[in-house]
């Protein structure tokens, strides 16, 4: 059984992305990165995590429009810009 707890990390910019996912693997989270808000979208729905990391400026679908569709979905999970 597998106890960590699924991040989806959604950020443009590569560099910053890769710090935060490392950082938060060498913590025990599983991290999936989105590198725009229409995949981060695509990601939520398929994987269903337990917590999202969401920048605020993203191409396509910014920030606060993704946790606007994430909340017709889910009302409860965790939401840090």
């Amino acid at each position: 059984m597998n106890n960590k707890i699924s991040v989806l990390l959604v950020e443009d910019e590569p560099v910053l992305a890769a710090i935060i996912k490392e950082s938060l693997e060498t913590r025990d989270f599983i991290v999936h990165v989105a590198g725009n808000g229409n995949n981060g979208w695509s990601m939520f729905r398929k994987l269903k995590p337990d917590i999202c990391i969401i920048d605020v400026m993203l191409p396509g679908k910014d920030g606060f429009s993704l946790v606007t569709d994430i909340r017709t979905v889910d009302e409860k999970v965790p939401v840090i810009f």
